[in-house]
């Protein structure tokens, strides 16, 4: 009978005993037989023949605990390095393209599934035999070829290819199990990813391909990995015969190109073959974070065994025994010699505590083995290896800090080695943080006390804060002064001494900031109180008034009012000067005249600018006055479209600028109405004008031609009844205008029945001499008017009686 003894030798340096984990970490200490053998392989499970073939660098241990990896250890294959040197594993996510090239040759098995050539291959295999009837184990898949280049032609493979006899029929010829859950899809960045296609994707992937976000973590921005993406832990597992030899080929290879790194975490102690009882463990404080490693002197453990509910129906004693370096009674509490499932019970637990033997021994081995049969009918010890770890004295130290400047903020950081977490922290600021912000104003010395969760003997330390003494800052100025004229031209400084060296200078006037320099050019035109305050780099500043006396009032201008002309017409200007010394002198920009009134004819509106000194002679002022030239804009419309003589003709006054209006019609007639009409006779053409005057009596004219057509009318009626009474006897038609006239009557067969060029016709209804009978008739008319233009019309009567 084979008999497995699940044992981890204490090389292990996955860890260091320190007081936190900020991220992921990883050694190579171990040859890749033995981070099979003492870290991946768990309960059920013989290995045998070891290889690996790859980068040195390319594999190791790794310690997730305190990352979001998502795994709490095991080891790690990548197609570049694991080494902690800014293009690993390690974090932060800083960077989107780290990686290493490490020269090692592809895989072509890995080409057979990526379909492009592979590169930086790691690949570690073995001959395993398991005890049940299925194998497992849990991995996270990571790259730096996420999100970039998914579904593009960049994609980073790995896969878990197994060999031997499949329980199913037939066999396994290097199967990949790394499968997306609940499919035989292959695990690539192509087939897990966000669900989104990367910048630099090419549309490589399948609508499947982008549904498996729920599998994907985005770790942009983390802090303790530096892939960008990776998966949630999954579980590879296949069909296995009970007792048989198989063999497990882990790979993992760039594909594309040899940048960009990938990495696959496989779980410590999860190759495991199911048993019946599986047994577990559990630390109450845990304080290497591995549920591993127990502290001496301050851990418990909880031990639980369980077993499937259908083999739950009997009772079941099955004897406990331990292993190790540790020896039980006095390193440990002694374990119970058996644990005794009663019927219907699948979960049996119990405690030991891990003792203080106040020796330091370094890494001792703690095994509990249960004597239980195994599926294949073997009698197996199933075994939970634990370690139990000397804890160091606690020892805490603080740094001195120097600041530049008094109040200026301070961390002051305690560096903690020994004991165990988590840490207390009690700083004489008040702060119980693990690093504490101070600002003191002088040198402070800080005190804190450290205490762990192991050991319970706390440690004092401290830490300066050195702050500099500056001298005062003190500021030298120019004195007040009194000028006789505005616009004297001064200039005026500060000098700084003391404080921290290095100066600012903000000068202000009115509320103004004028300048940042040492000196300032002024020329005030009244009193003014100038204020220049400096600071230095620590934020103390100071700040002097200086004020300039101005004796002399400032000039004052009264312009002439803005005035209204006529086009062609002339127009005085002038400016009075009053206040400051007198003794004006003046300037006329648009005519260089020097005297205080001017007359001007402009053409069009123009503004007029003088400038005028005092006897100062320092400065001028300006003054301006407009002459507005006006002019009324005169326009107007013919509302009628045809005017034609004998009927009223009417306009719309569309003058601009007016007031009051002359029209002249060029009939005889005019009229001081806005929109007038008038009545044209005889028919030909006119002209109209209109005169448009605005309210200081400017004029502008507009005169238009208008043509008069003559007068035109037709109306021939649609009935009568020729019935001998007193009315409508006759038919006629009424026409003006027209020197040619021809109308015919037709019957309904087309037939002409009546014609005439007599425009006063009387028509009794009657052809050949007899009464034509009721009925409608059609009737046509050509009608030549005065212009000797021809109009045709048509109609129908109808003849009642």
């Amino acid at each position: 009978m084979l008999k497995i003894v699940k044992f981890i030798t204490l090389i292990v340096l996955l860890f260091s005993v320190t007081g936190s984990y900020a991220q992921l970490t990883t050694s190579t200490a171990m040859t890749p037989a033995q981070l099979v053998q003492n870290i991946l392989v768990g309960n059920g499970v013989a290995v045998s023949n070891i290889t690996y073939t790859g980068s040195a660098s390319a594999i190791g241990s790794f310690n997730g605990a305190s990352s979001n990896i998502g795994l709490p250890s095991g080891i790690l294959l990548t197609t570049g390095t694991v080494a902690d040197n800014g293009d690993g594993p390690h974090g932060p996510n800083d960077s989107n393209s780290a990686g290493t090239d490490n020269g090692v040759a592809g895989n072509g098995l890995l080409t057979g599934i990526a379909g492009n050539t592979t590169y930086n291959a790691a690949v570690l295999e073995f001959d395993f035999v398991p005890q049940s009837d299925s194998i497992k184990f849990k991995y996270v898949f990571g790259s730096e070829e996420y999100p970039e280049y998914v579904c593009g032609d960049v994609n980073d493979v790995f896969a878990f290819f197994i060999s031997g006899n499949n329980p199913a029929g037939g066999t396994y010829n290097n199967q990949n199990i790394a499968l997306v859950p609940g499919t035989s899809t292959p695990i690539t960045i192509n087939t897990v990813n966000s669900g989104v296609e990367g910048s630099n994707g090419s549309g490589n992937c399948s609508t499947f391909g982008l549904s498996n976000a729920a599998f994907y973590v985005d770790n942009t921005g983390g802090t303790t990995v530096q892939y960008d993406g990776f998966t949630v832990p999954i579980q590879a597992s296949a069909k296995v015969n009970c007792g048989e030899t198989y063999h497990l080929r882990i790979a993992i290879a760039d594909a594309g190109d040899g940048v960009y790194d990938s990495g696959i975490f496989l779980e410590a102690n999860s190759l495991n073959s199911f048993l019946p009882i599986q047994m577990s463990g559990s630390l109450a404080l845990d304080g290497f974070g591995d549920n591993t490693t127990m502290a001496e002197g301050c851990e418990t453990a909880t031990i639980t065994v369980t077993r499937d509910a259908g083999n739950a129906g009997s009772a079941l004693t099955i004897p406990v025994m331990a292993a190790g370096t540790a020896t039980e009674g006095v390193d440990y509490e002694s374990l119970p010699g058996s644990i005794t499932f009663n019927p219907g019970q699948t979960t049996v637990s119990f405690d030991f505590d891990i003792f203080s033997d106040a020796i330091t021994e370094g890494i001792e081995t703690v095994i509990i083995q249960l004597a239980q049969a195994d599926p294949c009918g073997n009698s197996n010890f199933i075994s939970l290896p634990l370690k139990i770890s000397d804890v160091a004295d606690l020892q805490a130290s603080v740094a001195d800090v120097s600041v530049h400047c008094p109040g200026e903020d301070a961390e002051l950081k305690v560096i903690v080695t020994g004991g165990l977490p988590a840490y207390t922290y009690n700083w004489s600021s008040g702060s119980i943080l693990e690093n504490t912000i101070v600002n003191p104003t002088t040198t402070t010395t800080y005190t804190v006390t450290v205490n762990d969760a192991c050991l319970g003997v706390p440690v004092t330390t401290s830490g300066t804060v050195n702050v500099p003494i500056y001298p005062p800052l003190i500021m030298v100025t120019s004195n007040d002064t009194t000028v006789l004229c505005p616009n004297t031209p001064q200039t005026l400084y500060a000098e700084a001494t003391g404080g921290e060296g290095v100066y600012d200078y903000v000068w202000t006037a009115n509320g103004v900031v004028i300048s940042n320099s040492t000196s300032v050019n002024v020329s005030p035109m009244v009193t003014t109180v100038y204020t220049v305050t400096v600071s230095d780099a620590c934020g103390v500043e100071i700040s002097k008034n200086i004020t300039i006396t101005v004796t002399a009032s400032v000039l004052e201008l009264e312009m002439s009012p803005d005035q209204l002309i006529c086009p062609g017409d002339s127009a005085d200007i002038w400016v009075v000067a009053t206040e400051g010394l007198g003794n004006y002198t003046y300037y006329w920009h648009h005519s260089g005249e020097t005297t205080d009134m001017v007359n001007v004819r402009p053409n069009n509106t123009t503004s007029y600018t003088v400038s005028v000194e005092d006897a100062c002679h320092t400065y001028s002022i300006e003054g301006i006055t407009t002459v507005n030239v006006v002019r009324p804009q005169a326009n107007f419309n013919v509302l009628s479209s045809d005017p034609m003589e004998n009927l009223l003709v009417s306009f719309q006054n569309t003058s601009v600028g007016g007031v009051n209006w002359y029209w002249d019609f060029g009939n005889g007639d005019n009229s001081t109405q806005n929109s007038p009409g008038t009545v044209y006779s005889p028919w030909g053409w006119y002209n109209v004008t209109l005169i448009a005057y605005n309210e200081i009596g400017c004029t502008d004219t507009i005169t238009k031609p208008i043509y008069i057509k003559p007068e035109f009318y037709f109306y021939a009626p649609n009935a009568f009844t020729p019935d001998g009474n007193r009315f409508n006897n006759t038919y006629n038609v009424s026409v003006i205008g027209s020197i040619d006239f021809q109308f015919q009557i037709f019957n309904r067969w087309g037939e002409l029945i009546f014609q005439t060029n007599d425009p006063n016709f009387r028509w009794a209804g009657d052809y050949h001499g007899d009464l034509v009978p009721d009925g409608v008739l059609v009737w046509k008319a050509k009608i030549v008017d005065l212009e000797e233009n021809v109009h045709d019309y048509s109609g129908m009567i109808t003849i009642l009686r």
